[in-house]
């Protein structure tokens, strides 16, 4: 147990109910895909999203946007990014005919790749267009799917997220996303809780807000803070997807448990066992290294692992590395 007696504390000290704040998952491109999200369900979030899906590669019908990454769980909602108003209303009219019943617009993807054709936060730099493209996905979707946007607080000279904040409240959007940095920022320096206050204060519908959430003192903090309906979970889950359970478990004014060598050696074989399992058109699924080298920051005797489970394109060979690991940890 760490740092649950400071949480209880905390919670008695501002003597406010934090049980109905919503976890979100955010939707990261090659990090939340199928076999990442089966592991985070079991922490409950309220919400996760697949990895942010092009609306032109739905619309161009691309084997591996249609199948792999609109693979989903029941509680899966998806993200879409693009410009053109047609093909994007196509998308969003395409994902709910798979019974999708969270559609979330991208207008905070800071990546050049996506800004440069205008896609993501570049979208921010047209509130005229981006109004219409909104509109029209609203009145095209049924009445009980929920659509939402993300946005980032700025693009370049661009800096008003309450205007975008208006527009989803206007259009009774099931809730806004706000991440508390500009485009420029990219993931640098520090998220503006302070701006996500104001869109929290300029507007009655829901508004989530994600940037800088690495501990469940991180989320009660700017929870409290800034009167946010909930949080969106991103880089803090690379490798610890406890963290979910933690901010429940704060939220709830539970003691926070770390997980143990053991937990992250056993949770770390259970995803590769599901990447094997959920990927049989690949004979090993690469992306997966990523999530295994997470898993065992800051271990004793991990670095030689890490360079092995690297260069390694074997799911049983990934296997006898964790293991081998866990022999280390235990003789020393």
């Amino acid at each position: 147990m760490v740092n649950g007696g400071k949480i209880l504390e905390w919670r008695r000290i501002l003597n406010k109910d934090l049980r109905d704040k919503k976890i979100y998952i955010a939707p990261i491109a090659g990090v939340t895909d199928y076999s990442f999200r089966r592991i985070l369900r079991d922490y409950k979030p309220d919400l996760m999203y697949t990895e942010m899906v092009s609306s032109n590669a739905v619309t161009q019908e691309n084997k591996k946007t249609c199948d792999i990454m609109l693979k989903l769980h029941d509680i899966d909602g998806v993200q879409i990014f693009g410009k053109d108003i047609e093909i994007m209303k196509k998308t969003a009219l395409y994902i709910e005919s798979l019974g999708v019943k969270k559609i979330d617009v991208n207008m905070g993807c800071p990546m050049p790749k996506i800004t440069k054709n205008g896609y993501g936060a570049a979208l921010l730099s047209d509130p005229q267009h981006a109004r219409e493209l909104m509109f029209i996905l609203r009145e095209s979707l049924k009445p009980e799917t929920d659509l939402s946007m993300k946005i980032r607080v700025g693009y370049g000279e661009h800096k008003n997220p309450i205007y975008f904040a208006k527009l989803a409240e206007e259009l009774k959007l099931c809730h806004i996303t706000v991440h508390g940095r500009t485009r420029e920022q990219m993931y640098s320096g520090f998220a503006n809780w302070e701006t996500i206050k104001e869109i929290k204060e300029s507007v009655s519908i829901p508004v989530i807000g994600n940037g800088d959430i690495f501990t469940a003192k991180d989320a009660i903090e700017k929870v409290e803070f800034s009167g946010v309906d909930g949080i969106m979970l991103a880089r803090g889950i690379f490798g610890n997807p406890w963290l979910v359970g933690q901010i429940r478990d704060a939220f709830n004014g539970k003691e926070i448990i770390e997980p143990s060598f053991d937990d992250k050696i056993d949770l770390a074989i259970k995803h590769i066992s599901y990447v094997k399992e959920d990927r049989p058109d690949k004979e090993f699924y690469y992306e997966i290294r990523k999530h295994l080298c997470w898993y065992i920051k800051g271990m004793k005797k991990a670095a030689s692992i890490k360079d092995e489970i690297n260069k390694t394109g074997s799911y049983d060979k990934l296997i006898e590395l964790f293991e081998r690991l866990r022999e280390l940890n235990k003789n020393n």
